[in-house]
C-alpha cells in the first residue's frame, strides 16, 4: 500500500508548543522541574565484523550506523568518523558518496533562558522567491552537503571531511543571513551537531548524530537540546520518514528546521517549533478559519497545503509529543526528554504564535523575555500548562461505570443489570437518581447479541443497533450504591418477528455522559463516561459467557486519537461497545432516507460494519471511491476522501491498530458477511444482500475494479445471502494464498515491522 501523501506531516502526535530543538524555555513555572539531563552522544558500538563476502549496501535489509568521532583540521573543516554494518554487525564496505548527506549546526544561546537554545545550520542555500507562491523575498534555507571527501577504509569504517569551512562560509550566505538577522559565525565554545542521512537503500536506517563542543572536544556533560523524542512521533506516524523516507530522527530534522530557515515561496518559516505546530493544527488555525491558507512549497516548488488537515485528537495535548519528568509523569507510553517540559515552562512568541496565529498583534507588542510576566504561575494569564488544560477530559476522570451483575438472560427473559457509577478519585458512589449530573437520558444501558458476531436480530427496531434503555429513570436504587435495571425487551426466543431466537452469548453496555459546568461560565458540558461492557450467556452449554473476539487494541487507537469519544460524547473508549452497533447487519439506511445533504454515491444504504467502515475511513487517500455515511438523524453526511482524512502512518502495517493475529486469515469462526442491502424487511436478515466477509474487509481498502475481480475469481461474492455462505454454497478461497504460512500470507504483506 505504501504511505500516504500526508506522511509529509513531520512530527509525532501533537502540537509542539515550544520548539523541537529550539525556542521556549527560560524561567520555569512553579513546581515544574527540568527533565533528565542530556545524555550526550550514543556510546560507540561493538567493533564491526569483517566478512570476505559482505552484503552490498543497496541490498542490506538493516543498516546500523554510528558516528564515533568528529575532529577539525587546521581550516576548521569537520571530519566525521563513522561506521556502517548490516543487522548482524557485518561490515558494509561499498558505501559511496552518492548515498550520503551530511548536516552540521551550532546550538546558539537563547534570550529565554538556560533551559533552551536554537540550532543554526552552517550549510545553507538561498531560495529565490517569485516563481511560485506569494513570497516576495529571497530567504536562507539550511541544507546538507556531500561535496567533501569520503574515505572508505574497506573495513566498515569511513571518514568524511566537510567541504564547508566553519569560519569561512560563502560571503553571499553571510550577507543573506545578516539581512535576516541571523548569525552564521563560527562559535567553537557552543555545542555543535553533525548528523548523517543515508540514501539508496530501502532499509530502515536511523540518522546518526554526534554532539560535541569543538573548543574542548567534550561530548559528555555538555548542553544540548532534546525536546521531542522520535519515538513519541512514531506513536502516530509509524514511522516518521520525510523527504523520500530517509530523514527519520528529530535530532537530524532540527539541524535544518530551525529559526534560520524560511520557505521563500510562501514566506513561511520552516523552523520546527513553528512549522510543526501549524501543520498539525491545520484547518483549525485561526488564519485558516478566517479564510486563509497554510502552505509550504517544497521539493521542486511543489505546493503542500495543510489548510485542510484535521488533527485526530485535542490539540491541547501538548505532552503527547514533548514530555519531561514533570509533564510526562506516569506516562509509560512516552519517552521523556531533557527539555520535554519546556512547553509548560515559558512562552515563546514563535512557538505560541504558530498555533495562535491570530494573536500577533498582542505578541508583537512585547519582547520575548516579557512573556513570562503574564504567562506563568501566578501571572495575569496563568501558567502555560493551565492554559492548555482540557477541563472536560479532566472532569471525566471523576466518573467510572461498573457492571456488577447480569441475570435473567435465558431466551424469553428480561435481563436484570446491576451497576454503579463511582468517583475513582474519592471512592464514593454516585446517587444517580437525584444528582443533576445524571440527567435523564444522559446514561444508558445497552443490550446486544450474539458475541460470535453481533446482529441484534429481534431488537424490534428498524435498524440493527443494540437495544437501549435509560439508566436513571429505569433503574431501582439498591441502597448500597448500586442500581438495577430490568431491560424492557426480552431476549428473543423466536416467538416474535422475524422469528429468530437469540443464541450463544450477549453483551451489556453502559454509555453516555454526565453533565457539568467545568469552567464556571454557567453552561454545562457533556462529560464523556468511559463505556464499559459485560458478557452474559444466553444458552451456552456450560452457562459461561463467551466474549466477543478482540481484533483491535484500544491503546493502539488512542496512540493517535488520545481518546475516542463519539456520537455526542456518548460512546467513549470501548471498542466492544462500538461493535454492538457497528456490526455486519447495520447500515445507514434509516437516516440516509431523510438525509439533509444526500450522499452522491448512488447507494440506497451504506454499511456501518466496523470491519469495513473503519478501514475505509483510514484508507481514504488510497481508495478509488470515497466512503459516504449519513449520521445522526440525517443531519450530517460524512464524506471520507483524501481531502478529509490524512492517515499519518503506514497503511500496510495492520498491527498499528490490530492485535498480532487480529487481521490474519482465516477469519475467526462465526464472522458474518456484511450487509449492503437490508431488503424488504429490515428486521429480517434472511433477505439481506451481503458481501462475503473476507471480500468485505479487503475491499474496504482495495476497492478498485482489478482488486474486486481478483476477489470474485477466488470465491468472494459481492451480492449473496448469508444462508448461501452458511450452507457452503458460496466459499471464499482467500486463505489458500493469503492464509498464515501461505505464499502471500497477509501477516507478511501487511505487517512490515
Amino acid at each position: 500500500m505504501g504511505k500516504l501523501i500526508w506522511n509529509a506531516i513531520v512530527a509525532g502526535l501533537l502540537v509542539l508548543m515550544v520548539a523541537c530543538g529550539g525556542g521556549g524555555g527560560g524561567d520555569r513555572a512553579a513546581g515544574v522541574e527540568p527533565g533528565p539531563p542530556p545524555t550526550g552522544p550514543v556510546a560507540p558500538p561493538p567493533p564491526v565484523i569483517p566478512n570476505p563476502n559482505p552484503t552490498p549496501y543497496a541490498e542490506a535489509q538493516t543498516l546500523l550506523a554510528t558516528i564515533t568521532e568528529v575532529t577539525l583540521n587546521a581550516d576548521n573543516q569537520p571530519t566525521v568518523h563513522f561506521q556502517l554494518t548490516d543487522g548482524d554487525g557485518i561490515a558494509i564496505t561499498d558505501l559511496a558518496i552518492g548515498n550520503l548527506r551530511f548536516v552540521i549546526a551550532k546550538l546558539q544561546a537563547s534570550p529565554l533562558g538556560n533551559l533552551t537554545g536554537t540550532w543554526q545550520s552552517y550549510v545553507n542555500r538561498i531560495e529565490t522567491a517569485g516563481s511560485v507562491g506569494p513570497g516576495t523575498e529571497d530567504k536562507l534555507q539550511a541544507t546538507s552537503e556531500r561535496e567533501g571527501e569520503l574515505t572508505n577504509h574497506q573495513d566498515g569504517t569511513y571518514t568524511y571531511q566537510f567541504a564547508t569551512r566553519l569560519d569561512a562560509l560563502p560571503q553571499e550566505m553571510l550577507e543573506q543571513a545578516q539581512s535576516e538577522g541571523l548569525d552564521l559565525g563560527y562559535e567553537p565554545t557552543q555545542t555543535h551537531r553533525v548528523a548523517i542521512q543515508f540514501d539508496g537503500n530501502a532499509a530502515t536506517t536511523a540518522n546518526p548524530f554526534f554532539d560535541w563542543v569543538p573548543a574542548t572536544g567534550a561530548t559528555a556533560g555538555i548542553f544540548t537540546m532534546d525536546i521531542a523524542a522520535t519515538a513519541n512521533c512514531n506513536n502516530c506516524h509509524d514511522p516518521l520518514a520525510i523527504h523520500g523516507g530517509n530523514r527519520r530522527e528529530m535530532q537530524y530534522c532540527v539541524a535544518c528546521h530551525n529559526a534560520g530557515s524560511t520557505d521563500a515561496n510562501s514566506g513561511n518559516s520552516v523552523d520546527m517549533k513553528v512549522m510543526i505546530h501549524k501543520l498539525h493544527r491545520g484547518a483549525a488555525l485561526p488564519s485558516v478559519v478566517d479564510g486563509g491558507e497554510y502552505a509550504i512549497w517544497g521539493f521542486r516548488d511543489s505546493k503542500h497545503d495543510y489548510s485542510g488537515l484535521h488533527y485526530p485528537q485535542d490539540i491541547r495535548n501538548c505532552v503527547n509529543c514533548h514530555a519531561g519528568t514533570a509533564t510526562g509523569a506516569g506516562r509509560d507510553d512516552l519517552v521523556l526528554t531533557s527539555q520535554g517540559d519546556n512547553w509548560a515552562q515559558v512562552a515563546s512568541p514563535a512557538a505560541c504564535g504558530s498555533c495562535h496565529d491570530d494573536a500577533f498583534g498582542h505578541i508583537d507588542r512585547y519582547e520575548a523575555t516579557a512573556c513570562a510576566s503574564c504567562h506563568s504561575e501566578g501571572g495575569f494569564a496563568g501558567s502555560i500548562a493551565d492554559s492548555h488544560r482540557n477541563l472536560v477530559r479532566e472532569a471525566s476522570q471523576a466518573y467510572a461505570a461498573q457492571i456488577l451483575d447480569v441475570s435473567n438472560t435465558l431466551p424469553g427473559e428480561n435481563p436484570v443489570v446491576t451497576f454503579k457509577i463511582s468517583n475513582p478519585l474519592t471512592g464514593e458512589d454516585y446517587a444517580i437518581k437525584n444528582n443533576p449530573a445524571f440527567e435523564p437520558f444522559g446514561v444508558r444501558i445497552g443490550m446486544a447479541w450474539a458475541t460470535r458476531d453481533f446482529t441484534n436480530t429481534g431488537n424490534e427496531q428498524d435498524n440493527a443497533s443494540n437495544y437501549q434503555t435509560d439508566a436513571v429513570l429505569g433503574s431501582v436504587d439498591n441502597g448500597d450504591g448500586s442500581y438495577s435495571v430490568t431491560m424492557p425487551l426480552a431476549i428473543p426466543d423466536g416467538s416474535r418477528a422475524p422469528g429468530v431466537a437469540a443464541s450463544g452469548s450477549g453483551a451489556i453496555t453502559i454509555e453516555g455522559h454526565p453533565v457539568m459546568d467545568v469552567d464556571g461560565d454557567g453552561e454545562t458540558e457533556n462529560i464523556p463516561l468511559k463505556n464499559v461492557h459485560a458478557f452474559f450467556s444466553i444458552d451456552e452449554p456450560d452457562g459461561g459467557a463467551v466474549a466477543r473476539r478482540e481484533s483491535v487494541e484500544l491503546r493502539s487507537c488512542l496512540a493517535c486519537h488520545s481518546t475516542l469519544s463519539l456520537h455526542g460524547d456518548n460512546r467513549t473508549d470501548d471498542i466492544t461497545g462500538c461493535a454492538t452497533c457497528h456490526n455486519p447487519r447495520n447500515t445507514d439506511k434509516r437516516v440516509r432516507e431523510v438525509a439533509m445533504n444526500p450522499p452522491t454515491d448512488g447507494k440506497d444504504e451504506e454499511s456501518i460494519d466496523f470491519k469495513t467502515m473503519v478501514h475505509a475511513i483510514h484508507a481514504s487517500a488510497m481508495r478509488e471511491n470515497p466512503l459516504e455515511v449519513v449520521g445522526f438523524r440525517g443531519f450530517t453526511t460524512y464524506r471520507y476522501d483524501e481531502d478529509a482524512v490524512h492517515y499519518p502512518g503506514d497503511l500496510s502495517n495492520c498491527t498499528a491498530c490490530h492485535t498480532s493475529d487480529g487481521f490474519t486469515l482465516p477469519l475467526a469462526d462465526g464472522v458474518l458477511g456484511t450487509t449492503i442491502d437490508t431488503g424488504a424487511d429490515r428486521a429480517d436478515p434472511a433477505d439481506d444482500v451481503v458481501v462475503t466477509p473476507v471480500a468485505a474487509v479487503c475491499s474496504s481498502c482495495h476497492d478498485g475494479d482489478e482488486a474486486i475481480a481478483h476477489m470474485t475469481s477466488n470465491g468472494g461474492n459481492f451480492a449473496t445471502r448469508q444462508a448461501s455462505i452458511d450452507s457452503g454454497e458460496v466459499v471464499e478461497e482467500c486463505s489458500v494464498c493469503h492464509g498464515s504460512g501461505r505464499v502471500s500470507d497477509v501477516s507478511a504483506v501487511h505487517n512490515p515491522r
